[in-house]
């Protein structure tokens, strides 16, 4: 019994976890909107009322708007001065949200964004046997830095200080190991077949 309802639990806060990021961005997107068509309103009212594939002017001109401050903000994101705010505050305020950097990283990587760092897939023992882990850093000759996803939610886990001889490499894809967590273990058959 305490196992069905550890799994739900983690199934809904795996929903959650899923669900925030994409909540959020449509509140943005929606302020976004609105605040632009209070700047846009006064300029269309000039334009005749026409409405092209069901969309009036004003609508078309906002998503135009938005579009636009999208791409020039993408622009500036890759100027120096922005990637060196970017890492202060990262540094400074979002390494202390649980989860930030791995999600990050996770999230570029899905998105096939170029990162600095590629996180390595392999398995770590633990108590209830082999388990995936992102390979984070090597501390030194012998001992590596891991994260241990839970499952299905990879977004919360634990960091685990793992001896270079209990390392399993697997030779999987992040995306890979992803899929294999959230989904509790199915299709590991075929992943791991010949590689444990």
């Amino acid at each position: 019994m305490k196992n069905i309802l550890k799994i739900i639990k983690a199934t809904f806060l795996g929903g959650i976890l899923f669900l925030a990021p994409l909540v959020l961005l449509l509140v943005l997107l929606e302020k976004g909107y609105h605040i632009i068509q209070k700047i846009t309103l006064p300029i269309i009212n000039h334009f005749p009322k026409v409405k092209i594939l069901g969309l009036a002017i004003e609508e078309i001109v906002a998503i135009l708007i938005i579009f636009i401050i999208c791409i020039s903000a993408g622009l500036i994101a890759r100027t120096s001065y922005a990637k060196k705010l970017i890492e202060r505050l990262e540094n400074g305020i979002l390494s202390f949200v649980p989860g930030y950097s791995f999600m990050k990283k996770t999230n570029e990587n899905i998105m096939g964004f170029e990162s600095n760092e590629n996180l390595k897939v392999v398995l770590v023992p633990t108590d209830a046997g082999l388990q995936f882990a992102f390979l984070i850093e090597q501390i030194n000759e012998d001992n590596f830095t891991v994260f241990v996803p839970d499952a299905p939610s990879p977004w919360t886990g634990s960091v685990c200080f793992v001896n270079k001889k209990d390392i399993t490499e697997v030779g999987l894809s992040q995306k890979e190991a992803l899929a294999c967590i959230r989904k509790l273990g199915i299709g590991s058959a075929a992943l791991l077949k010949d590689k444990l």
